[in-house]
């Protein structure tokens, strides 16, 4: 990316042997591109459009501006620091020990809101196949199920996450077609009908469907190559998640209006049977369960992975960080994981988790880049800079709800790491 370091490699003077992986490039794009388009573009959605109307078209290219700034300093700060725990590990390095704990629980509070959010995603699209079934078993199913699946193994969950990405790809791009053949300019009038606000509204909803770009970085041990491999899946993943969400909000808003969308928790299913083709409602809510469900699965497997870094640093407790006896993954952190996303599931609805997962991404994003201002150099300060800027921007676009939790989350790490402090200082780590 262009980037020089002010100190390339360990910082503290502890160099450290990265493991050989086992995921190829096109492994890490996949694990990318199935954190990203999932219950952003199938359920979230419908929540930026009624935020922004028929500017959501703007809103997706708003969020993807603002994912790009923010992902080309992930590369870079990927190359330098090429090991598992990706934003814990560079605010850890350049900025302060408390620093990167309070960022990696940010991390890890986000991504599981995120996962309640996709599971709630999972549910709403099972009952439109279902609708006598009640959304929490399409919750307790998809979370349930994640987990077996994390617990097989990397290369396991893997392949499973390749399969899931390329149903979801295909079904959107089906949309997208079906869409246009219904599409009427008359939809985008008034453009902007909740005014630039709006839009920028609809953009930090719209985050949501980004944000897991850089979670490649946080399992880069089990990367090939990690220092070439994770910078190069991170750009491609949201070059290529940015062409699809462009597309689909663009097909979505003509061929249905932002109305229907802005009414719906399975928007594109319900859009796609308004146009009256019922078998591509189907087909629709199909490819919704398959990409909330991948999505599940690299946020189980990023809580896990990082859960396991944290405790090895000795921020979280040792058993949280232990493998189990069939595979070599953070058992205990994957049950945790995927036990406070049950938990956290029942009690909000969709937007309002949303939005309170997009606020703790764009903050922990946002001390992404000040890492980035520590040890980046030439044009890459300038990038690292805006997009700093610009996670603030979108972050006061947000409600005042998702500042409130977000901000007891954070308090909540700190008191959890000053009592870990005084209890280290009195005796051996748990």
């Amino acid at each position: 990316m262009g980037a020089e370091a002010v100190r390339p490699g360990e910082e503290r003077g502890q160099p450290r042997a990265v493991p050989a992986g086992t995921l190829t490039l096109f492994d890490a794009v996949n694990i990318s591109l199935g954190s990203i388009i999932g219950a952003g573009i199938f359920v979230v959605l419908g929540a930026a459009a009624a935020l922004s109307g028929p500017a959501l078209v703007g809103s997706v290219l708003l969020a993807a501006a603002v994912s790009l700034l923010t992902g080309l300093t992930t590369a870079s700060l990927s190359r330098l620091y090429p090991r598992s725990g990706g934003v814990y590990i560079f605010t850890r390095e350049t900025i302060s020990d408390l620093a990167g704990f309070l960022v990696g629980w940010a991390w890890l509070f986000s991504n599981v809101i995120g996962g309640s959010t996709v599971a709630v995603g999972f549910g709403h699209y099972l009952s439109f196949f279902f609708p006598r079934l009640p959304t929490a078993a399409g919750i307790v199913t998809v979370i349930v199920l994640t987990v077996l699946i994390q617990l097989l193994g990397a290369k396991e969950s893997s392949r499973f996450n390749n399969v899931l990405d390329v149903v979801k790809i295909a079904v959107l791009l089906f949309f997208a077609v079906e869409a246009f053949r219904h599409f009427r300019a008359a939809n985008f009038q008034p453009v902007l009908p909740f005014g630039v606000k709006g839009m920028w509204a609809g953009a930090a909803a719209m985050f949501f469907a980004y944000a897991g770009f850089a979670r490649v970085a946080v399992v880069a041990d089990e990367i090939k190559d990690p220092r070439r491999n994770v910078p190069r899946a991170t750009i491609l993943s949201i070059l290529i998640s940015t062409a699809i969400y462009f597309v689909v909000a663009l097909a979505a808003v003509g061929g249905a209006g932002a109305p229907l969308l802005a009414r719906s928790g399975s928007p594109l299913a319900d859009a796609i049977r308004g146009m009256g083709l019922r078998f591509g409602a189907g087909l629709v809510g199909f490819g919704g369960l398959a990409a909330t469900s991948s999505v599940l699965l690299a946020s189980i497997w990023g809580i896990s992975r990082l859960a396991q870094v944290m405790a090895r640093a000795g921020d979280l407790p040792a058993f949280v960080g232990r493998p189990g006896r069939r595979a070599d993954v953070p058992r205990n952190a994957i049950l945790l994981g995927g036990a406070a996303m049950l938990g956290l599931a029942f009690t909000s609805d969709l937007p309002h988790i949303a939005y309170i997962s997009s606020f703790s991404i764009l903050l922990y994003y946002a001390a992404l880049n000040v890492s980035g201002l520590k040890v980046l150099r030439g044009g890459m300060r300038l990038v690292t800079g805006l997009g700093f800027v610009s996670c603030l921007a979108l972050m006061f676009s947000l409600p005042k709800l998702s500042w409130l939790v977000g901000a007891v989350a954070i308090a909540a790490g700190g008191v959890f790491y000053a009592v870990r402090s005084v209890m280290s200082r009195r005796g051996p780590r748990a």
